[in-house]
Parts: structure tokens; C-alpha cells; sequence
């Protein structure tokens, strides 16, 4: 069932989400709706779309980006119960005032035992009064190495399986672009070689004829 979640004020500055994409911090917000009181939520694709975006039909190709970016960027944890795909939303109680919190149907994320103890309501109150932004650990931030290039690639590879044939991956493309711009892939200009001389791979952009907006 839907819920009615809030937006502290300093959400904005939470420094993961420098690493994602605009088109996926406002899917984050949105996947707080469909999250249960622990931030748990079954991952199916058809119902989000059909839930939180029912008037854009390139959604189905670009939600596996956002994922991508959320997990790469440690805002989710995703992870598989008896067949089942799940959804968790990392440091949920230090986003979420629920005064009266009900009980989760959903398994545990693996790793959700291993993060600090959930806030109460008061604790965070407290904090949000101090005016500190939720954050997120330092190492779960650190995706600018091969990890983090692994999961761009892997996106890239999603995209263009499922949304080749009808050219609606454009704006997926671009948004896998701008993340491995970030990290490092795809440096520079097209044409341009780097200082070291050294070989150049095509971004997806060139390589799908799209007009470079790099600068």
C-alpha cells in the first residue's frame, strides 16, 4: 500500500546522491511511497511503473538505470528470498520519522544487519533539529573505482538489451554517459586524445550518434 513519507529539508545535500543522476534522486523519492515501514519493498519493474510513473512510457528502459545508479551509489541495498526480488532502502530510519512504525512482511536485506541500529522517532528529531544532513559512510560512498566502472558498464549492457530496437534508450544512454564521465570512462571530447597519447574508447554516446554535450 502506498504511504504518505517526508522529505527533510537537507535530503539534497546527502552526499551520495552527487553520484547519481537527477532523473534518479526523484526516483528515490519516489520508492519511498511504495516502501514498507522498514524501508522494504518487492522489486517489480511493471509495478513501478505503473505506480509511480503511469504516464511515461520510456520508464521501462531507464529503470534499470536508476536501480543501477541507487545501488552503485549504496542509497539500496537489492537482494533475492526464496526466488523473490526485494528492494531496501538504506539508512531508512535516518530519513524517516514513523511515529508508529509497523511490522515488516518482507525478509531482511543481507547487509541490513550490519548497518548501525535504527533511530527512534526522538533521536531523530533530535538530530534533524542540529540541522545534520542523513548520511552515509565514507566506504559506501567510495564507487570511483572498478567497481563503480563495472556497474556502469553493466547498466550499459542492460539498456541496450532491453531497449535497443525501439531507440527509446536514448536518455539512458546519456544518463550512463554523465556517471562514467564522473568515474573516468570515456574521458574527453570526441576526437580528442588524452595528454598520454593513450588509446580512446568510444562513450556510448559516439557510439550510438547521439550529439556530444560533454561541455
Amino acid at each position: 500500500m502506498p504511504r504518505i513519507r517526508t522529505i527533510d529539508p537537507h535530503f539534497p545535500r546527502t552526499p551520495s546522491l552527487s553520484r547519481v543522476s537527477r532523473e534518479a534522486r526523484l526516483f528515490f523519492i519516489l520508492l519511498w511511497t511504495l516502501a514498507d515501514d522498514s524501508g522494504r519493498l518487492r522489486l517489480n519493474h511493471e509495478d513501478l511503473k505503473e505506480k509511480l510513473y503511469p504516464f511515461d512510457e520510456d520508464v521501462p528502459s531507464l529503470l534499470p538505470v536508476w536501480i543501477g545508479e541507487l545501488e552503485s551509489a549504496r542509497c539500496i541495498e537489492l537482494y533475492r528470498v526464496d526466488a523473490v526480488e526485494y528492494l531496501r532502502v538504506r539508512k531508512w530510519r535516518q530519513m524517516q520519522v514513523i511515529q508508529r512504525p509497523s511490522r515488516s512482511r518482507l525478509p531482511m536485506g543481507p547487509q541490513e544487519s550490519q548497518e548501525s541500529p535504527e533511530e527512534s522517532p526522538r533521536m531523530q528529531m533530535a538530530r534533524a533539529s542540529e540541522g545534520n544532513p542523513p548520511e552515509f559512510s565514507r566506504d559506501e560512498l567510495n564507487d570511483t573505482g572498478e567497481a563503480g566502472k563495472d556497474a556502469v558498464l553493466r547498466d550499459l549492457r542492460r539498456v541496450q538489451e532491453q531497449a535497443e530496437a525501439d531507440r527509446s534508450h536514448t536518455a539512458a544512454i546519456r544518463s550512463i554517459e554523465l556517471r562514467g564521465r564522473r568515474i573516468g570512462l570515456w574521458d574527453g571530447k570526441p576526437g580528442r586524445k588524452k595528454e598520454t597519447d593513450a588509446p580512446r574508447s568510444p562513450s556510448p554516446a559516439e557510439v550510438h550518434g547521439l550529439p556530444d554535450t560533454s561541455e
